[in-house]
């Protein structure tokens, strides 16, 4: 499954959101992937770049969602 998702954006929280919005507005649901939040949920600390966070796609749906950007 994690091979059928792309990184189409990488930035910090509040512009990840605004992404995930205009995805949903033109059919596409977008992945959260945000590493620091998920390891201090699981325990563990890890350094993560400041506020950095990544909005993946389906493979199929990478194009249509790059015209958003």
């Amino acid at each position: 499954m994690a091979k059928d998702y792309i990184v189409l954006f990488r930035g910090s929280s509040i512009e990840a959101g605004r992404v995930l919005f205009d995805l949903e507005e033109i059919g596409i649901k977008g992945v959260l992937r945000d590493q620091q939040t998920s390891a201090a949920r699981s325990g563990f600390a890890i350094p993560a770049s400041a506020d950095e966070v990544q909005v993946l796609v389906h493979r199929d749906e990478h194009d249509k969602a790059k015209t958003i950007l």
